[in-house]
């Protein structure tokens, strides 16, 4: 334990040193500051031009549609995996909006968006009963499915 003298010591002695070289310290503390607003500043604009090209997807559930708990748990880590795939944005941008909305004829429609890095995971099919789909595409152009009734399927492999 130092001694009350040696203590006052100490402190005089950088006390006398900040006095004679305070505009040194000035100058580094200063330095600190603008470099630190720079990346701020940086940082902040980084956000906003990551936010521009941002991936949709929209899901279109099947009419019997209802999950499994399993499925739910899947698509849930999966879409908190989508801030890892995207790699180094600012938190604003690296997360993942869901919209919901009633479509024309009275479906249910989802939208998935997130940053474009992650595209290829957000438009993986992932539950069974739902068709991802772009939406920038024009629906009229996209080939439908083709589903007959009455006819029994077709085996795989099958004779011809």
């Amino acid at each position: 334990m130092p001694k009350t003298p040696e203590v006052f010591g100490w402190v005089g002695s950088i006390v006398v040193y900040g006095v004679t070289h305070g505009w040194l310290l000035g100058i580094a503390a200063l330095t600190a500051l603008l470099g630190w607003g720079a990346c701020y500043v940086w940082w902040r604009r980084y956000a906003l031009r990551m936010l521009g090209p941002r991936t949709r997807v929209q899901l279109v559930p099947a009419e019997a549609f209802d999950p499994s708990a399993a499925e739910v748990a899947r698509e849930a880590s999966r879409l908190a995996s989508v801030r890892a795939a995207a790699g180094a944005l600012p938190r604003r941008a690296a997360g993942v909006r869901i919209r919901i909305a009633a479509g024309a004829d009275g479906r249910l429609e989802y939208w998935w968006e997130g940053p474009e890095r992650a595209a290829s995971l957000l438009r993986r099919p992932g539950y069974r009963q739902v068709e991802a789909l772009d939406p920038t595409v024009d629906r009229g152009a996209r080939a439908r499915r083709i589903r007959f009734s009455g006819f029994p399927p077709v085996k795989r492999g099958g004779s011809w």
